[in-house]
């Protein structure tokens, strides 16, 4: 492949791309892409534009009730190769989505998937903490219809004893500049739908029961379960709901914590709620 000189928007475009799968625009304002709009709008469709595109788009218009829906940006696999050679690396260590096809229904929960993987790389840089892993529901491995791969597979699938599974919008691990490891286990939640959501954390006291969490991610501690929220009463009636559940006892309030998005992505440390109290709390 003949070598491209990338400018330096370009090349944090199509790095940030990498790490983060899917981005808009503003997302890629709010990781210092460039500071000027209007020129990463111009960069972004030339780079779509060309004859072998390196970034590909996504863009579901405007639907009922929630508006114009910003569209998502991706790598192609020829962005990836130009990427990979500007990195000096091989091509097939620069990931980028194969078919890539966003459901319209579920479009906003992933871009808030993504807003949270953002405030906790933001945060963690910020910090000196070192981010070793950050998968997502839609990061998987395998292929169905390969004959050499295994079958495919969410890379946030906790595995449980019944031959079931939870497949937790995200898991993250992070180390402390002390060398301490931190392993966190991610719920986005969009919409009022108390006991939808409720039911889903649930579930978890079957892995905490098993120690599930902790096998499948090889970490020697209790994990840490985050519910994230759109907004303060979505989080209230989850909490509530939770606190009267019969089946969901008190030993398993410990390992959860409640915030909001806003919150999150203001300070991922603090603010955070505990069930059955009112008081903010730190994740550690």
């Amino acid at each position: 492949m003949s070598v491209t000189t990338l400018t330096d928007t370009e090349y944090r475009a199509l790095d940030a791309l990498r790490v983060y799968r899917y981005l808009t625009a503003e997302q890629m304002v709010r990781l210092k892409v460039t500071a000027a709009p209007s020129h990463l709008y111009k960069v972004l469709r030339e780079m779509a534009g060309r004859k072998r595109p390196w970034v590909g788009k996504i863009d579901h218009g405007i639907m009922p009730g929630v508006g114009r829906i910003p569209a998502a940006h991706y790598l192609t696999e020829h962005g990836a190769k130009v990427l990979a050679v500007a990195l000096g690396v091989e091509p097939a260590d620069v990931p980028y989505p194969k078919g890539a096809v966003l459901v319209r229904h579920g479009f906003r929960h992933r871009l808030h998937t993504i807003d949270c993987e953002i405030a906790v790389r933001t945060w963690a840089a910020e910090h000196g903490h070192s981010v070793d892993d950050f998968s997502s529901y839609f990061d998987v491995s395998g292929a169905n219809r390969s004959k050499t791969q295994p079958r495919r597979r969410a890379l946030t699938k906790i595995d449980l004893a019944d031959g079931t599974g939870i497949i937790p919008d995200a898991v993250f691990h992070l180390t402390d500049p002390e060398g301490n490891p931190r392993l966190f286990v991610l719920e986005m939640y969009n919409q009022w739908r108390t006991k939808r959501m409720a039911d889903k954390l649930a579930e978890y006291r079957y892995a905490i029961g098993e120690q599930a969490i902790e096998r499948q991610f090889v970490y020697p501690h209790s994990p840490r379960i985050l519910a994230v929220f759109e907004d303060d009463k979505a989080l209230e009636l989850t909490q509530r709901h939770l606190s009267q559940r019969a089946d969901f006892g008190a030993e398993f309030f410990p390992y959860f914590f409640f915030q909001t998005l806003p919150g999150f992505m203001a300070d991922f440390r603090n603010g955070w709620r505990k069930i059955g109290d009112t008081r903010w709390v730190g994740l550690f």
